[in-house]
């Protein structure tokens, strides 16, 4: 290389070692982005779930102690949906909102129409060692399946109520 790799070049590595399941590479490429940039959990948690992939719990555990070890959080990724001039901000397996009672039935009514139609969650990506069915819940409960039954929460009470 003409230049000397950066953080955004090691993180495409990484992010190309999940993509092969390289967990050997992927532990070497984790040590140079710990040593350009230590707080960023991306990197800590993309190697975890290389490794979660290829079934390797105790190198899970690891990576999530050297987190701890570093302080280092997992920032939760976040959806946000304004409906009737209102924000609604939604975290996956979020409880916090107000109507989220109603958003879950919501919620539980658009996967069993969509497993009707043939429509199977892909739980390759929950790194969990958890069964098949809490994986397939944690999939309908991520931020974005949030904010989308919420909107047709919101779209079926506006019009009950003349809104």
């Amino acid at each position: 290389m003409p230049m000397a790799p950066n953080v955004a070049t090691w993180g495409a590595l990484l992010k190309a070692c999940k993509k092969h399941g390289d967990s050997e590479m992927g532990r070497r490429v984790e040590r140079k982005l710990i040593e350009l940039q230590p707080d960023h959990d991306g990197f800590h948690v993309l190697l975890s779930n290389i490794y979660a992939s290829k079934g390797k719990w105790d190198d899970v555990i690891e990576i999530r102690d050297m987190m701890t070890k570093l302080r280092v959080l997992k920032i939760p990724g976040c959806s946000m949906i304004e409906a009737n001039g209102v924000i609604h901000e939604f975290l996956a397996s979020d409880k916090t909102h107000p109507n989220m009672d109603a958003i879950e039935d919501m919620l539980v009514e658009m996967a069993m129409k969509l497993k009707l139609e043939g429509y199977t969650p892909d739980t390759n990506e929950v790194f969990l060692d958890v069964d098949e069915e809490e994986k397939e819940s944690i999939r309908f409960r991520h931020s974005e399946k949030l904010a989308i039954s919420s909107i047709f929460f919101i779209e079926k009470d506006s019009s009950r109520t003349g809104q």
